[in-house]
């Protein structure tokens, strides 16, 4: 009752209606321009600029009640022409399989079983094309005439996910791990009887190993370059309720 009580906007104009909402929205703005994802141009005259639209999501705690109130601004992709807008396209998501191995082994081995999120993963990715955007509903810094050139992935644009996991791969290989030629999404180190995997899907991170120190300092790592959120021991992931006990480990 209290989820179906609370109802989430359509459209930027709903939403500043109401202060949290406002509040949101500027601090989706206030993130991305921090990040440096655009910079203010005038559109050239060989160029068409793709639009964008705020979407609104409301985050719970596990008792019902409101844990905060998501404005984010998602680039229309579906209008990017392929080869002028972007070149490559490419999904980082961990396979079913690889995800039921690390989870047997943890079981039997009694091994760490950590969770963590990136937080604006999309964002970190560096655009290699000139992609260009309309002003956003909500910025007051620019004039009329002008476009955003991006110049960091955003949410919705074709090439987002790859520019993101090229970023995360090579940040993991420059700290001291393997890419898995079977699973692209998992990364490998492993030295002197310590054993610690880190298995990627988009923004979520599950770390598994007989390593506490060497997963405390991937997390410290990981939160110093990207800034994360630990969620400590795994509960859901994709999906699955992630239940342990001394028995073992049930996905339900």
């Amino acid at each position: 009752m209290s989820i179906s009580s609370h109802v989430k906007p359509n459209t930027y104009s709903e939403a500043v209606k109401y202060d949290y909402w406002r509040k949101a929205i500027q601090c989706e703005i206030s993130t991305l321009e921090s990040n440096q994802t655009w910079e203010i141009v005038v559109l050239p005259k060989n160029k068409t600029a793709i639009g964008c639209k705020w979407v609104f999501k409301i985050k719970y705690n596990a008792d019902g009640t409101v844990e905060r109130y998501k404005a984010r601004l998602v680039a229309k992709g579906y209008t990017q022409t392929e080869g002028i807008d972007y070149l490559e396209t490419f999904s980082p998501v961990a396979k079913i399989s690889t995800i039921r191995l690390l989870l047997s082994l943890a079981s039997i081995y009694n091994w760490e079983l950590k969770q963590l999120d990136i937080n604006n993963a999309f964002l970190h990715g560096e655009l290699k094309e000139d992609v260009y955007m309309v002003a956003l509903p909500g910025l007051t810094s620019i004039q009329p005439g002008q476009v955003c050139k991006l110049k960091k992935a955003l949410y919705g644009l074709k090439q987002v996910g790859r520019e993101w996991f090229a970023k995360l791969s090579s940040f993991f290989i420059s700290v001291g791990y393997t890419q898995s030629m079977n699973d692209y999404s998992l990364f490998i180190n492993s030295s002197e009887g310590s054993f610690t995997e880190v298995l990627v899907y988009v923004d979520d991170i599950i770390l598994v190993g007989n390593n506490k120190e060497e997963i405390d300092r991937v997390k410290e790592v990981l939160n110093k370059t990207f800034k994360i959120k630990v969620l400590g021991d795994l509960r859901y992931f994709l999906g699955f309720e992630v239940a342990r006990s001394k028995k073992g480990i049930m996905m339900n």
